[in-house]
């Protein structure tokens, strides 16, 4: 039995979470980069209430599988998991030397891919 507990406020009927290799644009629903053709990211479908979508870049992937490694117990939802992750790291910061600033590395990497995707399109 797992010690970690996540308390969400209304937990999935059906989560189904694949990898993808992208035949066009798609938009990452955490940081908001483009997603291009032949690019790799995760497609998510749930259902809680309603049916709900969510693609979500390597890079962002990156990021919640380096938290997911180094803290024993990581809650995240879609839309905000940037910003738990980074919440997350700075919490456990004192367990694990490098883990914020590792996390950091991959926030500013985030940040530089979803700036250089909005360039792309004006």
């Amino acid at each position: 039995m797992s010690d970690c507990y996540c308390d969400f406020d209304e937990p999935w009927k059906v989560y189904s979470a694949t990898m993808r290799t992208a035949r066009k644009v798609h938009v990452c629903h955490e940081c908001h980069a483009r997603i291009q053709p032949r690019d790799r990211y995760e497609h998510v479908v749930g259902i809680a209430d309603s049916v709900e979508t969510y693609k979500t870049c390597a890079n962002c992937l990156d990021l919640r599988e380096f938290v997911k490694a180094h803290i024993p117990c990581f809650c995240w939802y879609h839309d905000t998991m940037v910003g738990d992750a980074i919440e997350a790291a700075r919490h456990w910061a004192h367990e694990g030397p490098g883990l914020l600033f590792g996390a950091y590395r991959r926030q500013i990497k985030i940040k530089r891919a979803a700036v250089a995707s909005r360039q792309l399109c004006q």
